[in-house]
């Protein structure tokens, strides 16, 4: 009965005219086209939606309440229009991001700065996670991109993009003050500390897919015969967590200069480096949005960007 949002709109313009012949001088067409969508109607509705009176016409009972709910529905309409043209534009809406624990603290700082700029209506909605729970997220519909984090490498489903654009180096890093940044670092003495995962808590299978943190410490058990003292999983709480303890982590060494403060530096030691292109997953279904392309656009610009 309400499909055709013009015909409600004619027909508004009737009862507020009190004349379909002024009706249709402020609509701009013809009398007889007006009555015309005046009979459609009403042959819709099931019954008259306006008497005829000599000066004009007034809503019967019927068209009092077409009336009512049809200027109901085209102000949801408008409204719902504004939400929608709104969240393109970016004037309102929600982001929601992922990214690894190293982008979370060294790259994102900026690009929110810069969004929030250029967005300030956008509610973004951040999340810690390794590039695995990431991808989980991004496939259920939870998350509209994720920065960062070892690649596995593995197929994704055709509604996620992957853009590469990188090249970043991993290594055994530790705070500047551990004890093996002063002496020769042999395997036996890696195998000596704790070590933090920040792939925790979905972890790459052993012995697949791209390099981890899994892989590396399977390659120093078959190099010593040991197993690390002990592993704590963490999120970006890790990152600070280094800082109070002989802690070994192994993370990518060009964003650990965007991170002064915490002090973690590499070890003098090629076992464990490995170099790798990185960069964003995201849902091509986010790809129509103002507010995403900004966004994107902002983490590619921050991440290639030279330390000062």
């Amino acid at each position: 009965m309400f499909e055709k949002r013009r015909d409600l709109v004619k027909f508004l313009t009737v009862t507020e005219s009190g004349a379909i012949l002024a009706a249709a001088d402020r609509l701009g067409i013809t009398q007889p086209a007006l009555s015309r969508v005046i009979a459609r109607l009403e042959r819709q509705f099931g019954g008259r939606l306006f008497e005829r009176m000599p000066t004009g016409v007034r809503l019967t009972p019927l068209g009092s309440v077409v009336a009512d709910l049809a200027r109901h529905i085209l102000f949801e309409i408008e409204t719902a229009e504004e939400r929608v043209n709104a969240t393109l534009a970016g004037r309102t809406g929600s982001l929601r991001v992922t990214a690894g624990p190293m982008w979370m603290q060294a790259i994102l700082p900026d690009v929110i700065a810069r969004f929030r700029d250029s967005c300030p209506g956008m509610e973004l909605i951040l999340h810690t996670t390794p590039w695995a729970e990431g991808v989980r997220l991004l496939a259920n519909g939870d998350s509209d991109i994720h920065c960062g984090g070892i690649d596995s490498d593995e197929s994704l489903p055709q509604f996620l993009r992957r853009e590469r654009f990188l090249d970043m180096t991993w290594s055994i890093v530790a705070h500047k003050d551990h004890p093996l940044h002063t002496e020769t670092v042999s395997d036996d003495a890696l195998a000596e500390y704790p070590w933090i995962d920040f792939d925790a808590p979905m972890r790459p299978p052993k012995g697949r897919g791209g390099p981890s943190l899994v892989n590396v410490l399977d390659q120093l058990h078959e190099r010593t015969g040991r197993r690390v003292k002990s592993v704590v999983r963490s999120g970006s709480a890790g990152l600070f967590l280094m800082g109070t303890g002989p802690y070994l982590s192994w993370l990518s060494l060009p964003f650990l200069e965007r991170m002064p403060g915490l002090s973690l530096r590499p070890l003098p030691v090629a076992f464990g480096s490995h170099s790798y292109r990185v960069g964003i997953v995201s849902r091509r279904s986010s790809e129509d949005l103002s507010p995403f392309g900004l966004f994107r656009e902002f983490v590619r610009e921050e991440a290639s960007r030279q330390p000062a």
